[in-house]
C-alpha cells in the first residue's frame, strides 16, 4: 500500500484535481493497484455527489415542513396572556423528536461494480493488518446492503477510536440504510 510519509514530488495532478467524468479512465489506466485504488475511492465519492444534491433538497424541504409544524403550533400555543405580557416567541430549533428521513438511494450498476471491486481489494489488504480500511470498508458493505458484513468491519474499529462516523454508520446499519451519509472521513 502507499506510505503516505513519503512526500509526493510528482508532477502528476491530484485526483482530486480531476474531472469526476474523466475517473473511469483513470481506474482502468492505473498503472499499479495503489493507484487503481485511490482512483476507485475517487470515483466513489463522485458518483455519490448526484445523491448528496438529492439529499440536501429533501432535507431542506423536510425541515421546511418541521418548521410550518413547529409554527403552527407556536400560534395555538400563545395564549393571550403571554401576548398581553408581550413575551417574546420562541425561536425555531430543530426538535431531537422532528422527523429526519433520507430519500431512496438506488446505486447504478457501474456505482455497485465499482464499490464491490473497492471492498474487495480494502478486504485484501486486511490480510496483513486487519483493522485496515475498517470504516471505509463498513460504509461501502452498508452502501451495497451488505449490512453483517459492514458491522463486522465496524467491529473491528476499537471503542476508543470511534467516533461520529463511527456511530452514524452503526445506526445506519440497524436501520437497514443503504444512503450515502457521509462526504469526507
Amino acid at each position: 500500500m502507499i506510505d503516505i510519509s513519503e512526500e509526493d514530488k510528482s508532477d502528476l495532478p491530484r485526483l482530486s484535481q480531476i474531472p469526476g467524468h474523466l475517473l473511469r479512465d483513470c481506474i482502468g489506466s492505473a498503472k499499479d493497484e495503489d493507484m487503481e485504488i485511490l482512483a476507485r475511492f475517487a470515483y466513489w465519492r463522485h458518483a455519490n455527489h448526484e445523491y448528496r444534491e438529492i439529499y440536501k433538497v429533501h432535507r431542506d424541504v423536510e425541515e421546511e415542513e418541521n418548521k410550518l409544524v413547529w409554527d403552527a403550533y407556536q400560534g395555538e400555543s400563545q395564549s393571550w396572556w403571554k401576548r398581553a405580557l408581550r413575551l417574546p416567541t420562541p425561536e425555531y430549533a430543530r426538535s431531537a423528536t422532528s422527523r429526519f428521513t433520507v430519500p431512496p438511494f438506488e446505486p447504478f450498476d457501474i456505482q455497485i461494480e465499482n464499490m464491490t471491486i473497492l471492498s474487495d481489494k480494502l478486504l485484501a489488504s486486511q490480510r496483513d493488518n486487519p483493522k485496515a480500511h475498517a470504516l471505509d470498508l463498513a460504509e461501502l458493505y452498508r452502501e451495497l446492503g451488505r449490512f453483517e458484513e459492514a458491522q463486522l468491519q465496524l467491529s473491528k474499529i476499537p471503542e476508543n477510536e470511534k467516533g461520529n462516523t463511527s456511530r452514524i454508520i452503526a445506526e445506519y446499519i440497524e436501520k437497514r440504510e443503504t444512503a450515502p451519509i457521509r462526504f469526507r472521513m
